[in-house]
């Protein structure tokens, strides 16, 4: 049986450099398969584009694994698209309908100025992740783990911060921290307060 193929509009955000003016391009993609994932569709259109001699937009990913937080996407103005514990790598196509219209930008914070395209500067943010830093020494024995009661409310808080990626979606997310720098700092402060580390 043969997959149904879709044909989409993407609107694409495009910019020469951090100090030229940027504005959405659109672009036609045809024959889309719902199980291609969708930075796996950026590439197949980025084949497509440089063979029409448009050139090709500049993107930032490493491994489709939603681990290296580097992606830095807002779609239809949602960080990641807006499914939830997804990223952009994790995201697949068969997520949009035939005939959509997806419009692609890079985080719309100060904290992540625009590079080119899609490329966005994260050296702030990385600054104060490894400001935060991780230390591990040597204290003994492992005690049990049951001897120090933590309440869930804790428990729980701790978990949701250990599973932060660092990516910045939640900064690019809120329009506080859009604005704020103080926001964008206590953001990652209070990820590392409330993570065990050890």
């Amino acid at each position: 049986m043969s997959e149904s193929r879709m044909n989409l509009t993407l609107k694409v955000w495009r910019q020469k450099d951090a100090r030229s003016e940027g504005r959405l391009v659109t672009y036609a993609a045809s024959d889309v398969l719902p199980d291609m994932s969708f930075l796996g569709n950026a590439g197949r259109r980025q084949r497509g584009v440089d063979r029409q001699g448009r050139g090709t937009d500049c993107l930032r990913f490493r491994l489709p694994e939603g681990i290296c937080g580097t992606c830095s996407m807002m779609i239809n103005g949602l960080a990641h698209g807006g499914r939830r514990g997804t990223t952009v790598c994790q995201l697949h196509m068969r997520h949009f309908r035939d005939g959509d219209s997806i419009v692609i930008e890079p985080w719309r914070a100060r904290a992540f100025p625009v590079l080119k395209d899609l490329v966005t500067d994260r050296n702030a943010f990385d600054r104060i992740i490894q400001a935060g830093g991780f230390v591990s020494v040597n204290t003994g024995g492992t005690p049990d783990a049951n001897s120090l009661p933590i309440g869930k409310t804790d428990a729980d808080t701790a978990m949701d911060a250990a599973a932060c990626i660092g990516c910045g979606a939640c900064v690019a997310a809120v329009q506080k921290c859009v604005r704020d720098a103080f926001c964008f700092r206590e953001g990652v402060a209070s990820r590392f307060a409330a993570a065990r580390q050890g």
